[in-house]
């Protein structure tokens, strides 16, 4: 097995190979004209191939290849769209994203698609002079429509009359002005022939498409169960390879590392910078990288089947809902109450796949073991707490008398009336806590506008006014209003123009942003003041610069929720000398059966397991990152879950299969982080 330090990795685990694909590989033939560059970025066509280079992740920067005047681009004769993409760059880690469309811009167009606009994309993450093939699935309507009535998450395409080809960075979060790409794209082809054995094109052969397993019936690959005794073989078979298999021989009992440097122990998990870099540290004193898992959980997600039992090959239950993950696992288990089981053979799976940490919205029953460290969250957004009364925005009134006793009370409330929350208290394995998850950080002030007078922040922002101004004169002259009183002031839901008002904005949102953070940390220490406060699950990294500060100053962690294809040119002085967690990031395909990939798609399970990879890779050599947690543990339903999400993102599938291919590359992380996050810089390529 080749060492992390040089950032290679075994060869069988990281290359895709082509050798499935049928005979045909067409390469597009492109003209000067049909590439385009967009927003400060340079592409252009050159002997070898198109040189991109950007300086900027904004969405509109990057390469357009469109086809011939007056044409459309024809893949419908194919599996994949392919480009072979080189990184360029001799220190840098890139990613990249290639995206196809159709309908929706050429109103008199034939498709058979329905408009408005339909579009797919993949993407890649390459180390310095790294060269790998991007291969995006295409998803044939011919293919994936479904009959009246089915379920088809899948977006097809009319793949027939496709508008272009973009390349460009999804998900902008890099600052502008240094080079974040420079690569080279080459072979653009299409490859393969379409799946024509996924085509069901007649009503009554698509129904019922939901087997009794919660599989998609109209596909085969070589892990689906077809009966019960698949499951039992399958948990024998797997149960002897965990008993086999020991954890990285260079972890402590944590999951930290035992080999590395012994700092103090101080019976609790903490954080310290150790030559440079960002670390927890274990309770043993021992340098601690966190991997872990989202929603560890024996089942999830059970699949509504009221309004269409025509889709499932067994009988809708009384109460409409098909919980196929538990009965798979009674099968598999052969007891009705196997959670305990199931749990022991998780450790053992943690172990041997390289996971070390227990993530959020996990069973408190897998944490009880006392086998793998974990985190908690005391909640995602209270419902019970006050919020805007005059918007939508997802954020409370912190200014509220009320949000501020629930929220400083809020660890030991929870710990008073649910029994795992106590335990965490004095547990050594707990390493955290998290608040919320996802907030509309942006929104905050768009909340407070629209609110009405009498809302407490309103009432704080106008006191702020009237403290700095002191007459409604003095206020109308900076802001160019003319309001008659500071009632009307309160009153007022429009944002001014003039620059003193966003000024008065951005000084409210420091007072606002600064109440938020510290109740939020005296929350938890006021119950548990050796435990971490692991922050707010911030959803990306385009939050105002205030909010940063704020996090920086009163949490211990700052958490980060990002879907991507590397974080490795994330600005590090955006954390102002603070650790990071990044609480979600997933890869996803459209194998198994799956409808719908992730939110960052690849094209097989191979490359999936690259991208995991190269993310976690690029993560290492960043000094404030602490740690990742992957979202989720188990697939979501192939028909979605309760608010739609349907995506192939587990390392197991809904009949708990495990993903090799995933899991391989997870324990040769793991069993190589620690030397590879203090000594491993990006190299060029893999060997």
């Amino acid at each position: 097995m080749l060492k992390i330090k040089t950032l290679s990795f075994a060869a069988g685990t990281l290359l895709a190979s082509a050798l499935f694909l049928p005979a045909l590989a067409a390469e597009l033939k492109l003209a000067p004209e049909q590439v385009k560059p967009r927003y400060r970025a340079s592409a252009k066509l050159e002997k070898e191939g198109i040189r991109l280079i950007t300086r900027t992740a904004e969405w509109d920067s990057g390469a357009l290849i469109t086809p011939p005047a007056g044409k459309k681009f024809d893949f419908s004769k194919a599996r994949f769209l392919a480009v072979d993409v080189e990184n360029l760059s001799p220190d840098r880690q890139m990613r990249l994203t290639m995206h196809i469309s159709s309908g929706g811009r050429d109103k008199a167009s034939s498709s058979h698609v329905d408009l408005p606009l339909r579009s797919v994309n993949t993407g890649i993450g390459l180390n310095p002079g790294e060269k790998r093939t991007m291969r995006l699935y295409l998803p044939h309507a011919s293919l994936f429509a479904a009959p009246k009535d089915g379920r088809n998450l899948r977006a097809p395409l009319d793949t027939a009359a496709i508008n272009g080809i973009e390349f460009k960075l999804q998900w902008p979060f890099e600052a502008e002005g240094e080079i974040l790409v420079d690569c080279r794209l080459s072979n653009l082809r299409l490859e393969g022939e379409p799946e024509t054995d996924r085509a069901v094109a007649a009503a009554k052969n698509y129904f019922p498409f939901i087997d009794d397993y919660g599989q998609y019936r109209h596909t085969e690959w070589k892990e689906k169960i077809h009966t019960d005794s698949d499951l039992v073989a399958n948990r024998k078979k797997e149960l002897a390879e965990l008993d086999a298999t020991q954890p990285p021989a260079e972890w402590d009992r944590f999951g930290g590392w035992k080999n590395g440097p012994a700092l103090k122990a101080t019976g609790n998990f903490r954080t310290e910078k150790y030559q440079g870099k960002w670390f927890f540290v274990d309770p043993d004193g021992h340098l601690f990288w966190s991997i872990g898992l989202d929603v560890s959980r024996t089942h999830t997600d059970a699949t509504p089947g009221r309004r269409h039992p025509h889709w499932f090959t067994r009988a809708v239950p009384a109460d409409g809902m098909l919980p196929f993950t538990h009965w798979n696992l009674q099968k598999k288990y052969g007891k009705t109450d196997y959670d305990r089981d199931f749990y022991e053979t998780l450790v053992k799976r943690y172990r041997a796949w390289g996971i070390n940490t227990i993530g959020n919205w996990s069973s408190p029953a897998f944490m009880e073991l006392g086998k793998v460290p974990y985190v908690l969250s005391l909640g995602d957004f209270v419902k019970d707490f006050p919020r805007f009364r005059g918007s939508k925005v997802k954020f409370y009134d912190v200014f509220d008398p009320e949000f501020e006793v629930k929220m400083t009370s809020i660890l030991r409330d929870r710990a008073a009336t649910n029994s795992d929350i106590r335990k965490s208290l004095t547990d050594p394995m707990c390493i955290g806590y998290f608040i919320d998850n996802e907030l509309q950080f942006n929104n905050i002030f768009d909340g407070v506008m629209k609110s009405p007078a009498d809302q407490p922040a309103k009432r704080e922002f106008v006191r702020g006014l009237e403290a700095k101004y002191k007459t409604v004169d003095a206020l109308n002259k900076a802001w160019n209003s003319s309001f008659a009183d500071w009632n009307a002031v309160a009153k007022n839901h429009n944002f001014m123009k003039a620059k003193e008002f966003r000024n008065d904005q951005q000084d409210f949102l420091k007072r606002f942003a600064d109440r938020y953070f510290s109740l939020c940390r005296k929350g938890i220490k006021s119950a548990a003041p050796q435990r971490l406060y692991l922050g707010c699950r911030f959803v990306g990294f385009r939050q105002n610069d205030i909010f940063w500060r704020a996090a920086a100053e009163h949490c211990d962690v700052i958490s980060v929720n990002s879907y991507s294809y590397s974080l490795a040119n994330i600005v590090t002085e955006n954390f102002h000398d603070k650790p990071v967690l990044i609480g979600e990031f997933h890869f996803g395909t459209y194998d198994r059966g799956m409808f719908s990939a992730s939110l960052c798609p690849v094209y097989d399970q191979n490359e999936r397991a690259t991208a995991y990879t190269r993310y976690l890779q690029g993560l290492l050599v960043n000094p404030a990152i602490v740690g990742a947690h992957w979202f989720q543990f188990r697939d979501q339903p192939l028909t979605g879950r309760w608010d739609g999400e349907g995506y192939q993102l587990g390392f197991v599938d809904v009949a708990d299969t495990p993903y090799p291919e995933l899991t391989r590359a997870a324990r040769e992380f793991g069993e190589n982080m620690y030397r590879y996050r203090m000594n491993g810089k990006l190299v060029n390529g893999m060997k």
